[in-house]
């Protein structure tokens, strides 16, 4: 699908971080796309906006609605979220009340899409259960330790793991427990049949190595661009090629 509203015309490409993250998280990969403008926004308790309270997704939403609004203009743009950040846009885009205007498609990197079986649900609260009382309790340093020997990070080598846990700490663990609290994927709606029928074209990136998400995509039959030698956060893993190949996407879409 191409852009239709802005025709040749570069959109401004708005880049939204994963739990833990902050908008530097995605400066290795602005700095490989001169040609654009690039805006990287701090969700709600992390970076500079910890101290912005959500207490679920719609009001995240909003709060992302209004960044967008005082950073973006009027000009129009494409969302490009990573994990967490990823299923914040496709609320945004899918499910939410905000204005939209001038909103041209998005870009998910290893973001799921949404849990359709109530099982599932009640499975993945309990697991976000667990994790929210150990961000709450313990030292945030002794939970990222096991944060990161999740399935999801199993491609990680034992240094990555350990640079991303030193990254990491300064995080505030309250901050993170809420954050879990606020957008739980259990709380998440199933945004699939949505994807199929929306107007907004959909891109959809993953690590190689991130088997889990990349047969998501699969199975879905996303639009799928692979970032080699990367798992799941292949935009830091690969920023290069990750850059590269949006490049190569957003200037065909509006070519």
């Amino acid at each position: 699908m191409q852009l239709s509203a802005h025709n040749n015309i570069k959109p401004v490409l708005v880049f939204l971080h994963g739990l833990l993250g902050s908008k530097s998280d995605w400066q290795k990969v602005i700095k490989k796309l001169p040609h654009f403008q690039c805006i990287a926004l701090d969700l709600p308790f992390h970076g500079k906006a910890k101290q912005v309270v959500v207490k679920n997704f719609e009001q995240t939403a909003q709060y992302l609605s209004s960044q967008i609004k005082n950073k973006v203009k009027d000009k129009p743009y494409f969302l490009i979220g990573y994990s967490l950040g990823g299923r914040l846009s496709l609320y945004y885009a899918l499910q939410s009340n905000c204005e939209k205007y001038n909103l041209q498609g998005l870009i998910l990197e290893g973001a799921n899409l949404g849990l359709s079986k109530k099982i599932e649900r009640i499975q993945r609260w309990q697991q976000d259960e667990y994790w929210i009382d150990r961000f709450t309790e313990e030292k945030l340093e002794h939970v990222l330790i096991d944060w990161y020997q999740q399935a999801v990070f199993s491609s990680l080598t034992e240094k990555q793991r350990n640079d991303l846990i030193q990254l990491r700490k300064n995080n505030v663990g309250e901050n993170i427990a809420n954050m879990i609290r606020a957008t739980s994927l259990a709380k998440q709606p199933d945004l699939r049949a949505k994807m199929q029928s929306t107007r907004y074209p959909i891109y959809y990136f993953c690590g190689e190595l991130d088997y889990k998400f990349r047969q998501i995509a699969t199975d879905e039959k996303l639009h799928l661009s692979l970032i080699s030698n990367a798992g799941h956060n292949s935009h830091q893993e690969n920023s290069f090629e990750f850059a590269k190949k949006l490049e190569q996407l957003l200037m065909q879409s509006i070519s």
